[in-house]
């Protein structure tokens, strides 16, 4: 029973993982997953800074002197995968230390998905058809090319697992554990953790409170009720009376007296009807919806809550007392948008346009991507369409053996969070305001910044319904068993991921040279750029990070998560550093640097314990080339592949 039921799984999910990423364990330290140098070098860098704080005393991880030298930067807000970095510093070569991760975090996500529908149904095939569902879903293909810190998902069937023994049990210690797993998770990312957090939260309102219909309303609740209604319908009229008239009165605006109001579309007056739909709708599901709370689980209830909020804070105190320290000197940030602005969601039309990372018809898919205009990696919302079979057949195939009430609510919450704040179609954002948009108002939530992410939940919630759907159809009889068979088979052929680009990283042997430590120094190489999941100033090749894990000096500039605006403009007045950054952007030399003659800047860059200058002039602007080459005093030491290496003369 054992080997069925976890022997036969776990070497299967083993052979999956190594199948799918084959040319990466045969390239272990010489190829990362991605078509070049981009976020995947970021989680490089994690585990060699992992590593060298290991190696070196007097270094933390969560601050780091070594990027945007010669400020430095916090990294309680930067996707610094602390846990897994911890792991995949056990290797010497930090590629080799992440490739290792990517692997674990693949075959982790098959087995605890595998682990989480089991324990719901406990039943081999059913928890076999969720892995697949799950752990070779679109948003982890996807992900792979680079974000390998959402390819970490498994945590969320995790923080699962743990959250039901919680409800079953009601002890302290299954709230312990729900506490560990959740600071795992969020020592592994910061989506997945708020992720994580909201799913324990409705898990706990599925099970305290149920939802029901009045059997008759009071009179006065109704006399309220159509009130209300009477008064929204009044509002539609008139709203359908203005879009009537910017139709047939096209023009750019309407003057009522000093008030100005844009006519050119009917764009805000279907946002407002779409909105007075919602709040008719809202007013009648309050007449008509009960809520029902379930004291006998409240109770009990509580000691866990304490146990779980308990043990994550303990457990989280390294970040809670960085990001208290970050908050109190202004180095919080948060992205800054407007309505229409704001970041868009998953798009709509892409639950039915296929996979757009299978291996024989992804490219195909990607193409349909690309002529709509939809991003493949966040805006993808394709699910197996046999996963959403075996999900209806778990609602539609009744049976009290197992609950899909949690399964039901969170997929639910989730699938809205993903669609954004706007609903958009085959690449074009439509006038239907969604309920995300309000989400930006949400402390620590609001820093979850690209609604699609939250498809990862909703694949886990398939999952789950889709191997109690399975078991279901396999107690209905021989036709039903068949078609479940079936199903499955075609569901294995669905979910068949394509291997991911690689990315060969060329590291030009002077860099091995700067390893000596005779001369002591930063390095700045240039163009220079500052950036982080917000925008960029000037311009940065994020391979300077891949640089850093060969010469392991400290770097001019850098990338990353979220970046303090005390730094950006440290960096706007810093002498000569402030020129390379403005040159670097298409602006031009500072006018206090102007006039210093090449000594002058290169006993400034000194002063600043820069030693060496990498230009490349490939990338660089002719200005940019020409006021490293003339206007400070630097001694060419080697060239390669491009790149111009300098020390500076003191």
């Amino acid at each position: 029973m054992l080997l069925r039921h976890w022997g036969v799984p776990v070497l299967g999910f083993a052979a999956v993982t190594a199948c799918w990423l084959f040319p990466v364990l045969l390239n272990l330290s010489t190829v990362i997953p991605g078509s070049g140098a981009g976020d995947n070098v970021t989680f490089v860098w994690n585990v060699w800074w992992m590593r060298y704080v290991w190696h070196h005393s007097g270094q933390t991880f969560f601050f780091t002197p070594f990027l945007f030298h010669p400020v430095g930067t916090d990294l309680t807000l930067h996707t610094h995968t602390a846990l897994p970095a911890l792991l995949g510093a056990a290797w010497s070569s930090p590629i080799a230390g992440q490739n290792v991760l990517i692997a674990l975090h693949i075959y982790l996500n098959f087995l605890c998905s595998y682990a989480l529908a089991h324990r719901v149904t406990g039943k081999v095939v059913p928890s076999l058809a969720a892995a697949v569902i799950f752990g070779a879903s679109a948003f982890v293909s996807a992900h792979l090319n680079g974000h390998f810190n959402l390819i970490a998902a498994w945590t969320l069937p995790l923080v699962c697992l743990a959250a039901l023994g919680a409800i079953e049990k009601h002890t302290w210690p299954r709230g312990v554990l729900v506490g560990v797993a959740l600071a795992a998770t969020a020592y592994t990312d910061y989506y997945l953790f708020v992720y994580a957090v909201v799913i324990v939260l409705l898990f706990g309102v599925s099970q305290t409170m149920r939802l029901g219909l009045k059997t008759e309303p009071s009179t006065a609740a109704r006399d309220i009720t159509s009130r209300l209604l009477v008064g929204l319908f009044a509002l539609l009229i008139l709203d359908a009376l203005v879009i009537a008239a910017i139709l047939l009165f096209p023009g750019d605006r309407l003057d009522i007296g000093s008030i100005h109001i844009s006519v050119r579309s009917i764009r805000n007056p279907i946002t407002v009807a779409w909105i007075l739909l919602l709040a008719a709708a809202a007013t009648v599901a309050q007449s008509r919806v009960r809520v029902d709370t379930i004291t006998a689980a409240t109770k009990p209830a509580r000691n866990v809550l304490v146990a779980v909020l308990a043990t994550t804070f303990v457990l989280l105190l390294p970040l809670v007392i960085h990001a208290g320290a970050l908050w109190r000197s202004g180095g919080y940030v948060s992205q800054a948008y407007l309505w229409r602005s704001a970041p868009g969601g998953v798009d709509a039309s892409t639950i039915f346009l296929g996979n757009p990372f299978h291996a024989a018809w992804g490219d195909a898919v990607r193409a349909l991507y690309g002529r709509l205009h939809v991003d493949a990696i966040e805006s993808s919302a394709w699910i197996p369409i046999v996963g959403i079979a075996l999900a209806i057949a778990a609602v539609v195939l009744k049976r009290e053996k197992q609950e899909i009430a949690p399964w039901m609510l969170s997929g639910t919450v989730f699938m809205v969070w993903s669609l954004g704040p706007w609903l958009t179609v085959v690449g074009r954002q439509t006038p239907l305001i969604l309920p995300p948009i309000l989400l930006r108002f949400v402390p620590i939530v609001a820093n979850a910044r690209i609604p699609g992410r939250a498809m990862v939940v909703v694949s886990l919630s398939i999952a789950m319904l889709a191997a109690i759907g399975f078991e279901r159809l396999l107690t209905r009889g021989r036709i039903a068993r068949m078609a479940a068979w079936g199903l499955f088979l075609i569901l294995v052929i669905e979910c068949i991921p394509a291997q991911p680009p690689l990315y060969v990283p060329a590291v030009p042997s002077p860099y091995f040279a700067m390893t000596d430590r005779s001369k002591k120094g930063a390095v700045c190489e240039l163009p220079l750029g500052l950036r982080d999941g917000f925008g960029e100033t000037g311009s940065i090749d994020e391979a300077v990070l891949l640089h850093q894990t060969i010469h392991e000096r400290p770097i001019v500039g850098g990338f990353v998560a979220r970046l303090p605006p005390s730094v950006v403009r440290a960096y706007a007045t810093m002498p000569i550093v402030g020129s390379l950054l403005r040159l670097s952007d298409g602006a031009k030399v500072l006018e206090t640097d102007a006039t210093r003659s090449p000594r002058e800047a290169a006993a400034l860059l000194a002063s600043a314990g820069i030693a060496f200058i990498i230009l490349d002039t490939r990338r660089a602007s002719p200005e940019l080339i020409e006021y490293v080459q003339s206007k400070i005093d630097l001694k060419r030491v080697a060239q390669e592949d491009g790149r111009v290496f300098y020390e500076v003369m003191e």
